[in-house]
């Protein structure tokens, strides 16, 4: 039987919860320029990553050191069903780990892109939350 410590998840979800006001401020900033929309989209995965992880340290599974969310997200699906809606707002989130972190023409990113990575992030870490108070009943 997996260990169940809510109070493991935190940490995560307070950087977590960081990452997703810089999201936000990042999105709904009129002066954000496309380069700066882009690192939005990071801090929307970096949201995302975080609650991800704060998930497995409170049920005790296997942490991955990894950015992928797809790959931290396996542990879960192992012992959990997850809803598609997060499986597929964790993909869409999932190039912006990378991308926007370097020069490149994948640094730069629109409004609605910033914007929707908001909303991923939102879903992902409100999954997670919901999945450490659950384990905590």
């Amino acid at each position: 039987m997996l260990r169940r410590d809510p109070a493991a998840a935190v940490p995560w979800f307070g950087l977590a919860d960081a990452d997703l006001v810089v999201a936000r401020w990042i999105a709904t900033n009129p002066l954000a320029t496309a380069e700066l929309l882009g690192l939005g989209c990071f801090h929307g995965q970096q949201a995302a990553e975080k609650a991800i992880k704060g998930v497995l340290a409170a049920l005790d599974l296997p942490q991955p050191y990894s950015h992928d969310l797809q790959a931290l997200l396996k542990p879960c699906v192992a012992v959990m069903s997850l809803d598609e809606l997060v499986l597929t707002a964790a993909d869409a989130l999932a190039d912006y780990g990378v991308g926007p972190r370097y020069p490149g023409p994948r640094r730069a990113a629109s409004r609605a892109l910033a914007e929707r990575a908001v909303v991923d992030a939102e879903l992902v870490v409100a999954w997670a939350r919901a999945v450490v108070a659950e384990s905590h009943v």
